[in-house]
């Protein structure tokens, strides 16, 4: 789970990005771009970098698995 960047917290910042991550072989993350912002850049960086740390399954063709990209919504949201 990416760390609420404190400035965004303070701010009561919230939001929604969307992710395009490319997933490896191995199910690492290879790249990652917004595509969809939150309306705050240090949401977006803090979503971008916390969830390229995260291991996903790779997809497959017939059972092989493939680099491909995928779409990944993260929302930050204060809790009271």
């Amino acid at each position: 789970k990416p760390d609420y960047p404190p400035k965004a917290y303070r701010n009561g910042q919230t939001g929604t990005v969307t992710l395009q991550m490319l997933i490896g072989l191995d199910g690492k993350v290879v790249d990652a771009k917004v595509d969809k912002t939150s309306g705050y850049k240090e949401l977006d960086a803090a979503a971008r970098e916390g969830l390229s740390l995260c291991k996903f399954k790779p997809g497959t063709i017939d059972g092989v698995p493939q680099q491909s990209w995928t779409k990944i919504q993260y929302e930050w949201h204060i809790e009271e």
